[in-house]
């Protein structure tokens, strides 16, 4: 009786582990699929300017800037 409940202890713990819950399985894979997968990355410069241009319209349109307050 007691081997048997060893038994369905272990076997509850491996088949417990074999789910993809996690993704990790997926993730491992896709990093092989595309080993060299970059990522787009914004100027930041170009985007602070952009930014300025937008608020320099906005107050020019007459919308109340958030921070004005």
């Amino acid at each position: 009786m007691k081997s048997i409940i060893t038994a369905i202890a272990i076997t509850a713990l491996f088949t417990s582990s074999a789910f993809a819950d996690s993704g990790l399985a997926d993730r491992i894979n896709e990093a092989r699929t595309y080993p060299d997968k970059t990522v787009e990355t914004v100027d930041t410069q170009a985007l602070c300017l952009k930014h300025q241009k937008l608020h320099k319209q906005m107050k020019e349109a007459g919308i109340a800037d958030s921070s004005d307050t």
